[in-house]
Formats: structure tokens, sequence, C-alpha cells
């Protein structure tokens, strides 16, 4: 009896994943169902995992050729002269440079 049940709900769960991928169901989220068809296969030891590792997939795979792009110089940074603090305060006394503001 315990095998004619796990039949029926891995039969119920083949027929409603083949009616969301052919689009007959749109509205359904088919990843319980994917869940329930899982664990009802796996009861008669079926393993509906992909398996990892095949080497015939890894040589069909195109060779990746790497490409070095490096960033072009920068451009130098302009010398500025190292002033006083006495000519600091002249300039910003005779109006040359707009004093920073607390924010800036």
């Amino acid at each position: 009896m315990s095998t004619v049940i796990r039949v029926a709900i891995l039969s119920w769960s083949a027929a409603l994943l083949t009616a969301s991928y052919a689009g007959l169901l749109s509205k359904m989220d088919p990843t319980f169902i994917a869940t329930v068809f899982t664990a009802s296969a796996a009861t008669f030891g079926i393993n509906t995992m992909k398996k990892g590792g095949d080497e015939d997939e890894k040589k069909d795979e195109p060779k990746r050729e790497e490409i070095v792009v490096e960033a072009p110089p920068e451009p130098p940074a302009p010398e500025v002269a190292e002033l006083s603090l006495e000519e600091r305060v002249e300039a910003l006394e005779e109006g040359q440079v707009q004093p920073r503001t607390a924010g800036a």
C-alpha cells in the first residue's frame, strides 16, 4: 500500500511539473512541486541531481583568452610652492585667496 501511495505522489508531482514547464500552469511556482518530486523519487533510490565533474563537458568548453589592459599613466601633479604662514596670511588679507568655510 505504501508503494502505491509513493507512486501516486511521484506521478502527481511529475504531472504538475510537466504542466508547469509546458506553460499550462503559468501562475504556479514549481519550486515546492519539484521538492516533492525529488523527495518521492529519492524514496525509490532515484537521484535527480546532476552529478558534477563530467570530463566530457569540460573538454567542450571553449578556451578563454585573458586580455590585460593597463591604465594610462597619471599626469604629474603640478608643483605647489610651499608658502610660509606669514605669506599665506598676507595673501588672505590682500584678498588674493578666498578663505575656506568650515564645511569645505
